[in-house]
């Protein structure tokens, strides 16, 4: 593969982490609005943070699964 026919790389835009960190404090917010218990705010963070890693490992994925191939 020359340099020309290479696939951009998998990346977030400036305006995608702008929106991602919206909705974040959007959903905390109304959150602590609903007076939810500081273990349930730690459990949603958890399961936000194994979703980003699952979501990275994804894109890692699929970012090198066309290397091997020439």
């Amino acid at each position: 593969m020359t340099n020309d026919e290479r696939k951009p790389p998998l990346q977030f835009g400036l305006r995608a982490m702008l929106g991602m960190m919206v909705a974040v404090s959007v959903l905390f917010g109304t959150m602590r609005w609903l007076g939810v218990s500081p273990t349930g705010g730690a459990l949603v963070l958890v399961v936000l943070v194994l979703g980003s890693l699952a979501a990275v490992g994804l894109l890692a994925s699929i970012a090198n699964s066309g290397e091997d191939e020439q």
